[in-house]
């Protein structure tokens, strides 16, 4: 075989192998104090409806994404919420923490949830 015909191959699997451990994650909320999340799901479908039968209420999916670790942030005083997805729980921590923070008073959003698929 030649190398780069072995590379190939090698990059293939990697990918193949990449994709199979590809995860969900989804996070629905009823615009107040209810929530409902998922990690680790298989599929996109499977992380929304987990979320949402993890809510109560008349909850809707606020974000959904091929991820391995969700935030959930929320200011009760102002009625905002964020949201983010990423590799890391800081990284996803962060991006809804500034997404709730945009749009009330500094420092007022709470982490509600911080969860990675391990």
């Amino acid at each position: 075989m030649r190398p780069l015909a072995g590379a190939a191959i090698l990059v293939t699997a990697f990918a193949t192998t990449a994709q199979a451990q590809e995860t969900w994650v989804a996070v629905a909320t009823d615009d107040g104090p209810h929530f409902g999340y998922a990690v680790g799901m298989a599929t996109r479908e499977a992380a929304e409806m987990t979320s949402l039968g993890e809510c109560v209420g008349s909850c809707r999916i606020r974000l959904t994404a091929p991820a391995r670790c969700v935030a959930f942030v929320r200011s009760d005083p102002g009625n905002a919420s964020g949201y983010g997805a990423g590799p890391t729980r800081e990284t996803a921590q962060q991006t809804a923490w500034d997404d709730c923070n945009r749009r009330v008073p500094s420092n007022s959003c709470t982490v509600r949830v911080a969860q990675c698929f391990e």
